[in-house]
């Protein structure tokens, strides 16, 4: 008779211990790949974030610089937000009535701030009436609060414009007081972009980013560059802090 033999315990037990070490060391390379891959996500998902922030920023910031005085219109607060970032207060160009916002010397006539992202409140184009005629709002010499509407000639416009009408109905129009675009940081991390009158009495606010933890600006040298660098902080699913930061230069235009 053939005698079978099996596997002593002590094989077993090392079989099993192999296995072990091979299951223990997939699974830790399952566990490293997911990690890296959760890594890379979030920091892809915070560099978009970012980017369309700065971007967002510089699109309105890069409106502003000196007016015809060669005063600045931008303000840098150092170290004045949350957690020692800084606030960046400006004007932009406004078409105030929707009037252009420059004047016979070329210089801003207006400067301010939108109550909306990226609203200048400048018209897109003038539109004729059916007899060829600009509707404006006539503010008369002397008694500006009694305005008139009236239709002029193109030939006439610039002289209207020039010494305060603006173009559409006088019902129409609305002389904001809004004079300072701010944006900043909040306890939530979020940064936000608030409008302010001429008192600094908060209008509006809006979020514009979240999970923001730095926010600073640096004016060059000569004041014509801002730099701004956000920082972003976010968790993978593994619960890691992820922490990116980007930079970007804003040339002024109105300088």
């Amino acid at each position: 008779m053939r005698q079978t033999q099996g596997f002593t315990i002590v094989e077993l037990m090392v079989t099993t211990l192999i296995f072990a070490v091979i299951l223990v060391g997939m699974y830790s390379a399952l566990l490293a790949g997911q990690s890296a891959w959760s890594t890379t996500d979030t920091q892809i998902r915070l560099q978009e974030a970012l980017r369309q922030t700065l971007q967002r920023v510089a699109k309105e910031l890069r409106e502003s610089g000196s007016n015809a005085n060669g005063v600045m219109q931008v303000a840098i607060a150092d170290n004045t937000g949350i957690n020692s970032t800084d606030v960046l207060t400006f004007s932009v160009p406004m078409c105030v009535c929707s009037n252009i916002p420059i004047d016979n010397n070329g210089d801003v006539a207006n400067w301010g701030a939108p109550l909306s992202w990226g609203k200048t409140n400048c018209p897109s184009d003038i539109t004729l009436a059916a007899n060829g005629k600009i509707s404006i709002c006539h503010l008369p010499p002397g008694n500006p609060n009694n305005g008139q509407d009236l239709e002029v000639a193109p030939a006439a416009l610039d002289a209207h414009l020039s010494h305060g009408d603006w173009l559409g109905s006088c019902t129409a129009c609305s002389i904001a007081g809004n004079k300072f675009v701010e944006y900043a940081i909040n306890a939530n991390n979020q940064l936000l972009r608030r409008v302010r009158n001429s008192v600094n009495t908060l209008v509006k606010e809006e979020t514009i980013s979240e999970n923001v933890t730095g926010f600073q600006a640096v004016f060059s040298a000569d004041q014509n560059v801002v730099t701004l660098t956000v920082t972003a902080l976010a968790n993978t699913t593994q619960n890691r802090q992820i922490t990116v930061s980007r930079v970007l230069n804003v040339r002024l235009k109105n300088k």
